[in-house]
């Protein structure tokens, strides 16, 4: 009897080994959340959380421009409900999320030597050493105003949206220095992350 009693545990134990999932090396992942309230109007500004490693990627860390493509089918035109951003100093960068529900604009990021607005030329006094432009097309804002706002980050040091005009968005990124730059896409949403 003790026999057949070990070998039915022994077999219930083989069994249920089998049974179990494979162990995953990849880590687990969450999407970004925010952390802090955001401010009234169409486009709100405030912490970005963080994104998983997993999130799909536009381009690698570098400081060459990068471009996407995508068509979304218009109506109706995607727009910019939110600008939020978050320092990641463990991680060695800033980030700025553009919050954009639904179908994702394509875009291109690159460096410009001066920050000028769309349509009139003028030039935007934003703070910063170095400027990285993004520019969303097909995209609209909804922004009235064209204020330049301080973040506090140490690597991205103020932002503006500076062109909302005929399905572009530009958004200009005042930075303590030129450093590399990486971009992502989540469902909703564009990042770009900037090394310190």
């Amino acid at each position: 009897m003790k026999g057949t009693t070990a070998l039915v545990i022994l077999t219930t134990l083989t069994v249920a080994a089998g049974c179990a999932a494979p162990a995953s090396s990849a880590p687990a992942s969450s999407a970004p959340t925010s952390s802090g309230p955001t401010s009234s109007g169409p486009i709100s500004s405030g912490p970005a959380g963080s994104a998983p490693a997993s999130s799909s990627s536009a381009a690698a860390w570098a400081t060459t421009p990068v471009t996407v493509v995508h068509e979304p089918a218009v109506p109706p035109v995607p727009v910019v409900t939110g600008i939020r951003y978050a320092a990641h100093r463990e991680e060695g960068f800033d980030r700025i999320v553009l919050d954009i529900p639904g179908a994702l604009p394509g875009y291109t990021i690159k460096y410009v030597t001066e920050v000028r607005r769309d349509g009139s030329g003028q030039p935007v006094p934003m703070p910063g050493r170095a400027f990285l432009l993004i520019v969303l097309h097909p995209a609209e804002a909804h922004r009235q105003d064209a204020a330049v706002h301080r973040t506090g980050l140490a690597g991205i040091t103020a932002y503006a949206v500076v062109g909302d005009y005929e399905g572009y968005v530009s958004i200009a990124l005042g930075l303590s220095g030129k450093q590399k730059f990486h971009a992502g896409e989540l469902t909703g949403r564009i990042y770009v992350d900037v090394a310190l």
